[in-house]
């Protein structure tokens, strides 16, 4: 069997993955009354390093406030964000009161989502 993919096609999906994230995130942002730059902690599903970077650049992160475990898992799909959740809390890089900003998307961006919390770590 082969797959293929029209070129056509493949360049909407990348720009719609490169797009999809900054933009539900700037939406939540928004509905919750907060800036981008008032993102602690931003994780996300972790596609590519290219997707990555492009969605830290968008919403103005640094590096640092963008966690990912790719270089160790690579593609964890829809765990992604859990995993690396749970890394960052065992790893102590979550402080109360930080805004932790959960995205991400699937199946060439027909499904996405964005969440918030305010970290509390007490047990």
């Amino acid at each position: 069997m082969d797959i293929g993919f029209d070129a056509g096609k493949t360049t909407e999906i990348l720009q719609r993955g490169n797009t999809l994230v900054p933009e539900l995130v700037g939406k939540l942002c928004s509905d919750i009354g907060e800036q981008p730059s008032d993102i602690d902690v931003l994780v996300t599903n972790q596609p590519n390093r290219i997707f990555l970077k492009n969605w830290r650049q968008a919403l103005k992160l640094d590096e640092a406030q963008h966690l990912d475990t790719f270089d160790r898992y690579g593609n964890l799909y829809g765990a992604a964000v859990p995993v690396t959740l749970d890394r960052a809390a065992r790893a102590g890089a979550l402080r109360d009161g930080d805004l932790v900003v959960m995205s991400g998307f699937a199946h060439a961006g027909d499904f996405a989502a964005a969440a918030a919390v305010r970290w509390n770590g007490a047990s």
